[in-house]
């Protein structure tokens, strides 16, 4: 199994957090629980060999190969599954704010939803797809998916500088950022954020401060063989510990002895440094 990690070109840098290649002979592992917790960032799938499928809520939804899927940002946990075959899988992870800058579609149409390129994008998203599947080459895939992107932005020139702000604002303080003190740093209403935050993230700051928060522990768990989330810091950031509990089951689906205990290598391996 390998996981590797692209460098994005400079124009898309500051919109992608995260750019890799996986690649496995036998597809997505099916001795591991494959489970994916939100991050708050919205993502781009493409399947060049083997398609994927997800699991939520036990209802599997299947997405074919050589397509490219648009993932808006999702606040509930999904499970990955693929046939057991040999599978090749561009991943592009947006920065929680760069999100908006790719389509002029509201987020909220895109959020805990997948939708293939060309619904999005049309023929231009069509075309694209056509060029990816006529070259075998992986590094010319990855040239003309970037070329693609690149070309989105620049037509769709979309920036909200209060949004960028706000996301900020919510990361710096690892989620422990009320909607009220986004009220009276930036002098908008509660209703205003709440609708600008759906319309360009797709999630509400609150939950998208539940996001941040949960995942402080999450990519400790990632990153490490930490399997004791209750420590000192854990009530600077949630009210008790019952309150974690249900944060921790809310994104994971598990509660945490549990999920502590699950062999999730698979899930992992999406969060490490």
């Amino acid at each position: 199994m390998i996981l590797k990690r692209i460098l994005p070109r400079p124009e898309l840098v500051h919109l992608i957090d995260t750019f890799w290649v996986f690649e496995n002979d036998f597809g997505v592992p099916t001795d591991d629980s494959r489970v994916i917790a939100p991050n708050g960032k919205a993502k781009f799938i493409y399947s060049y060999r083997n398609g994927l499928s997800t699991v939520e809520n036990g209802i599997q939804t299947d997405y074919k190969e050589q397509d490219i899927f648009f993932i808006g940002i999702w606040d509930r946990p999904v499970t990955l599954v693929s046939k057991s075959r040999a599978t090749g899988t561009i991943g592009i992870e947006l920065t929680p704010n760069g999100l908006h800058r790719f389509t002029r579609l509201s987020a909220s149409e895109v959020s805990n939803r997948i939708h293939s390129f060309s619904d999005i994008y049309g023929a231009a998203g069509q075309n694209l797809l056509e060029r990816l599947s006529n070259t075998q080459n992986l590094e010319e895939k990855i040239t003309e998916l970037q070329n693609f992107l690149v070309a989105i932005i620049q037509s769709t020139n979309r920036n909200n500088a209060l949004i960028d702000d706000s996301v900020r604002l919510i990361q710096n303080a690892s989620g422990l950022y009320t909607i009220k003190d986004l009220v009276d740093k930036s002098g908008y209403s509660k209703r205003y954020l709440d609708m600008l935050f759906k319309d360009h993230l797709g999630i509400s700051p609150k939950t998208y401060a539940g996001i941040v928060r949960f995942q402080s522990f999450y990519d400790l768990w990632a990153n490490t063989e930490q399997t004791d989330f209750y420590k000192d810091s854990l009530y600077e950031l949630y009210y008790d510990q019952a309150h974690f509990i249900k944060e921790f089951k809310r994104f994971t689906g598990h509660t945490p002895w549990r999920y502590a205990n699950l062999k999730n290598d698979f899930g992992k391996i999406f969060y490490r440094r």
